[in-house]
This record gives structure tokens, sequence and C-alpha cells, in this order.
């Protein structure tokens, strides 16, 4: 007798999407395709000759440690360096108020799963980080969606949205938002815009979640302060990682709240994994002790730079008239947008199966399901080459499916030049 497995499942559970993205790496791993799909850094960057040489150490010394379960709210030198860490971004706070985590991703889990009932409102950015919409739908909240511009999110409307709400008598829990270059879009907030959320989320009385991955990533222009600095209200949560800088492999990430909130998180937490590995802890906390992340970054951005430049480039030269896309100043992403009526996710398995080109659509990343004709880029992992072959083979199968009035521009225009 065959068990009856959906009358089993939990609502959350019936709930769950899989990633697109995961699914998708599914698909590119099969060798010969040029992916611009996942976000995963290039792996030249990883300093293997450091992490050997401290791992080692680290067995040497500190193995009694290191190789034992750990407290919940993760090992104390690694709070105190990121104490200083933090600081260089005018990022004020003390041990108690940090959380380690395995991955910034379980942040997201952590902060649902204290502030979330099914039904409570979250705000969103149009478009928002794909795996951030994911945790938030599985446990059952309402999404709203704000868009943005090259400034940020747009907070003239999120007013609109807010004072909206509050004459319905509802508030969101909180605003959730990746200030630095955007995932997917490369968007960065300017201060202006920061400043307006915080007098906005003061005034409707909620939080923001800042999620800021990528902030260390900077090519070019000057870094306007994070969000968790820029309040004096202490509404702000704030996630972070080490995975663009150190290593992904190793899954540190942390949180950081008014200690009130962060001994939520703490309690969330120990019913899901106790703690977070011990070992790889330790191993962050030497790497920073050592000055080996801060001496990296710079060497990083140079090499994302050159591959950003090289995306740049080839989009100018192989995409039709109609076809747009982001300049990010950092980070691993570009935004491209192809002209109204087009439909990313109807093109992909033309692009993965005929050309060899993986991208991601863009309406994931849509809590209100829009941005059928946008795709995210990721110019991180593949090679200046592949980028550029990818780029050509992309704008092929897009030149293929242009709309009749758009192609036609583009012959007018290639036959006059």
């Amino acid at each position: 007798m065959e068990v009856d497995l959906e009358a089993l499942l939990s609502k959350s559970a019936r709930g769950m999407r899989r990633s697109l993205i995961r699914e998708l790496l599914k698909l590119t791993s099969r060798g010969g395709i040029i992916s611009f799909a996942g976000g995963f850094p290039d792996p030249t960057t990883f300093p293997v000759a450091e992490l050997t040489e401290v791992t080692r150490d680290i067995l040497a010394d500190q193995a009694h440690t290191a190789l034992q379960y750990g407290i919940t709210e993760g090992d104390p030198r690694l709070r105190d360096e990121l104490v200083r860490w933090m600081a260089k971004d005018g990022i004020s706070a003390v041990r108690d108020e940090i959380l380690i985590t395995t991955g910034s991703q379980q942040g997201l889990d952590i902060t649902a799963k204290v502030f979330l009932d099914p039904g409570d409102l979250v705000i969103v950015e149009l478009p928002s980080y794909m795996a951030g919409l994911q945790v938030f739908r599985t446990y059952g909240a309402e999404m709203i969606g704000v868009p943005q511009d090259d400034e940020g999110m747009d907070t003239d409307r999120l007013a609109d949205v807010l004072a909206g709400l509050a004459g319905q008598g509802r508030r969101p829990k909180f605003i959730y938002a990746v200030p630095d270059f955007q995932n997917p879009s490369g968007v960065t907030w300017t201060e202006a815009r920061r400043r307006a959320l915080l007098a906005l989320a003061a005034r409707h009385h909620t939080l923001v979640l800042e999620d800021n991955p990528y902030r260390e990533i900077r090519f070019e222009g000057k870094a306007p302060p994070p969000i968790y600095a820029l309040d004096q209200d202490r509404r702000t949560i704030y996630l972070s990682t080490f995975s663009k800088t150190l290593a992904p492999g190793l899954r540190i990430g942390w949180m950081v709240a008014p200690k009130e909130i962060t001994a939520q998180f703490v309690t969330a937490k120990q019913a899901m994994d106790l703690c977070s590995p011990s070992f790889t802890q330790a191993v962050a906390a030497e790497m920073l002790a050592r000055g080996v992340i801060s001496g990296r970054v710079e060497r990083i951005a140079g090499v994302y730079r050159r591959k950003r430049d090289a995306m740049l480039r080839a989009l100018t030269r192989e995409m039709p008239e109609g076809v747009t896309w982001t300049r990010p100043e950092g980070g691993l992403f570009l935004w491209v947008r192809l002209p109204e009526g087009m439909d990313t996710e109807a093109l992909l398995t033309e692009a993965v199966e005929w050309e060899k080109v993986a991208y991601v659509i863009g309406s994931g990343f849509f809590a209100d399901g829009g941005g059928k004709h946008t795709m995210r880029l990721n110019f991180s992992y593949p090679s200046e080459e592949d980028i550029g072959e990818g780029i050509r083979r992309l704008a092929r199968l897009i030149k293929r499916h242009l709309p009749m009035s758009t192609s036609s521009t583009v012959e007018r225009t290639t036959v006059s030049d």
C-alpha cells in the first residue's frame, strides 16, 4: 500500500518551490555549455595556499576546540574579529549582537522563522533575490514588490505602498533590501534612498532586513554606508558572508541585530543545527586575524572588474537594438532587459539545447510574477573568452526571436551603417 505523501506534508512543505537556479545548474553540468546562470566565485580567487597553512596550524594548536561542538552564537574569537571587520564600514556592534550562520542564506531562514506567520506582509524589491523570496514564500508570507531604478528601491513608491497598507490597518513585518550590487540587478542604492528607507520604516513601525553579501566587491565609485550604519533607531537586521571574499565552501555567514533580537535568533538556530561548524569558524577567524581576507579584496575585485568589462564590451558589440542592461559598479551580476513581449523562460530551452548558453530567467526574481522579458547574467565564474563567446550565442538567439518591429529597426540600422 502506497503512502499518500501529499496528505502528510506540512503546509509549508506544500508551498515550497525548488530553486530555479539550482535546477538550472543541473542542466548546465552536462558540459559544453557556457553558463551565466550560477553566482559562483571564480575558483582562481580562492586562497588555497593560505587556507592550507591556516588549517595545518589550527589542527596543530586548536584541534581540541576546532573539532568539537561549539556554542550556537558562534566562535567568540570570530565574532570579535567581525566587530573589527565591520567597523571599517561604520557598523558599530559588540560580540553579543552577532550570530554566526551557515552561510547568509541561513540568516534569511532564521529571520523568517522568528518573525513570519502565514499571511504576514514583507516588502521586497522588484526584482529581488530569488532565494530570499523562496524563504519568505515557504513561511507563508504575502510579498509586496516595490520597483527599483538605477538608485535602488523607489522610496516614493514605497511611501505610497506603506501608506496604503496603514489605511487598511496593516503593516509589513520587515522591508527586505539588497542595497549593494543587488542580486539580480547589480544596482547599488544611493545614500539618500537608504536614509529614506529608514525614515519610512520608523514612521510605519517596521524592521529593515539588509542582505549585504557583495559589498566588498567594488570596482569603482564610492561606497555608501550600509543601512545598518545609518540606522539610529536600531531597527535594521544585517546579514553578510565570506562566501564571496574567502570561499563559499566554508559556509561562513553572520547576522547582526540588537541583543534582544539576536537572542531570539539564537533560540531559532538551536533548533536548526545546534551550531555552525567549529572548524570553518576557526579558519575564518584566523584568516581575519592574519589580514588575509582584507589583503585579498582588491585582487578579487580586479579579477571581476576585468570580467564585467569583458561582458559589457560583448553586450555592446553583439546585442541588437532594443536590448538594454545595467552597468554595475561591483558584485557578480548584471541585468538584461529584452524588448517587451519577449519571454526569457520560453527561450531558455533553445538557449541551452541549441546555443549551449545558460542564464537565469528574470521572472523568478519578481514576487509579482513580472519580469518575463528580463534575465540575470553572472560574470564572475566564466572565463573572459567564454564571456565573449557566450554573449555572441545569446545575442544570436535573441535576434532570431525579436518582435518584427524591433528586428526591422535592427535591419535598417545595419544597412545604414
